[in-house]
């Protein structure tokens, strides 16, 4: 009787946690891609004034590494979570809405107050990378305990 009722609390945390996940973990990538179209700002906001052609060109790019590689962990993580292997593992739900969350609001900042290609960087290691990392980690649990 104990198990069953586990299992159904399992099942019910499961419910209600995936809906935030994916909502959270949508946001950011929408926010991110507004990143894109408004990268001119950050890069602005990122150089001293009176910069030269090169350092420019370098900024640029560093922006959009940054965002690049923040959608295609976005992404993955996106796929790893339709997937389905994770989604009963409540820890790296919780986690991961958490980070996207936080991400979702430091890149709003971001874009509405075009703040440096630092704090981008920052943002993507604990909010895309660092999920990312853990969505991985639990495939590759779930895969081994299945073989």
């Amino acid at each position: 009787r104990i198990q069953i009722l586990f299992e159904v609390l399992a099942m019910s945390l499961a419910d209600s946690i995936l809906p935030p996940r994916f909502l959270s973990l949508i946001i950011q990538i929408i926010i991110t891609m507004n990143l894109f179209w408004f990268q001119e700002q950050t890069v602005n906001s990122s150089l001293p004034i009176g910069a030269s052609a090169s350092e420019r060109s370098s900024k640029e790019k560093e922006v959009t590494t940054a965002l690049g590689l923040s959608i295609a962990f976005n992404i993955i993580e996106l796929i790893g979570l339709f997937l389905g292997m994770s989604i009963f593992s409540h820890g790296t739900g919780i986690f991961s809405t958490t980070c996207h969350i936080c991400g979702s609001i430091i890149l709003a900042f971001i874009l509405l107050d075009s703040l440096s290609v630092t704090t981008m960087w920052y943002c993507f290691s604990f909010t895309a990378a660092l999920p990312a990392i853990v969505e991985a980690s639990t495939i590759i649990m779930v895969k081994r305990l299945e073989g």
